[in-house]
C-alpha cells in the first residue's frame, strides 16, 4: 500500500504545482481591458498616453491624448501630423514643464487636423514633434464622431454667405400715384 500513497503523490505533485504556478501569473491580458483603447508611446521622457482620433470621415478630425514629461527639463510640443497632413495647435505650440502633465482633447488643448484622409474604425498615423524630446509616430485608433465623442470635433465656420445685389435694401419704398390707396372691402354693391 505504501507504493501506491507514494505513486500517486509524484503523480498529483506536478499537477499541484502547474495549478499553483497559473494562480501568480500578472500578465495584462489575464485583465480585463478595453481592446479600442488609445495607444501608448515614448518620446524620449515624454509619454504619449491613450492616443486617439475622433474624425467625421470627411476630413476633420481631432486628437485625444494625455503628455507627461519625466525627464529632467521643460518641454514643448511643437506640431502634430495626422497623416501626412498638419494638424492645427489650438494655442499654438505646448508647454510640457518637468513633471507636468498636458490633454488634448476637445476639453483641453485642441490639436485638429482638416482636409485629412481618417476612416473612423480604422487607424492613421499620428507623428509627434517636440523641441527636445525625439520625433514619435504612433498608428491611432480612428472613433467616430458620436456617442461620448459627439461634441469633440471643433465647430464648423459657417460658409460665407452674400447678399444678392439686386435684392431690396428693405427701406420702405413708394406708392406709384396711379395706384388706388384704398382697399377693397369684399362687399359688392347692386
Amino acid at each position: 500500500m505504501k507504493v501506491a500513497v507514494r505513486r500517486l503523490v509524484l503523480v498529483a505533485a506536478p499537477v499541484l504545482m502547474l495549478g499553483a504556478a497559473g494562480c501568480s501569473i500578472q500578465e495584462q491580458t489575464q485583465r480585463w481591458y478595453s481592446a479600442d483603447n488609445g495607444i501608448n508611446a515614448e518620446a524620449g521622457d515624454i509619454g504619449l498616453r491613450n492616443v486617439q482620433v475622433v474624425s467625421d470621415g470627411d476630413g476633420t478630425a481631432t486628437v485625444i491624448a494625455t503628455l507627461t514629461n519625466r525627464g529632467d527639463n521643460d518641454d514643448e510640443l511643437a506640431e502634430v501630423l495626422i497623416g501626412d497632413v498638419p494638424a492645427e495647435l489650438a494655442d499654438g505650440p505646448l508647454d510640457l514643464p518637468v513633471r507636468g502633465v498636458a490633454d488634448l482633447g476637445p476639453d483641453a488643448d485642441r490639436v485638429d487636423g482638416f482636409d485629412v484622409d481618417t476612416v473612423p474604425g480604422y487607424t492613421v498615423s499620428v507623428e509627434f514633434r517636440f523641441e527636445n524630446a525625439p520625433r514619435t509616430t504612433v498608428q491611432a485608433l480612428v472613433r467616430p464622431a458620436e456617442g461620448a465623442y459627439a461634441e469633440a470635433l471643433p465647430a464648423q465656420p459657417a460658409p460665407d454667405q452674400e447678399e444678392p445685389t439686386d435684392a431690396p435694401t428693405g427701406a420702405p419704398t413708394e406708392t406709384p400715384a396711379d395706384e388706388p390707396t384704398e382697399q377693397p372691402t369684399g362687399t359688392a354693391t347692386p
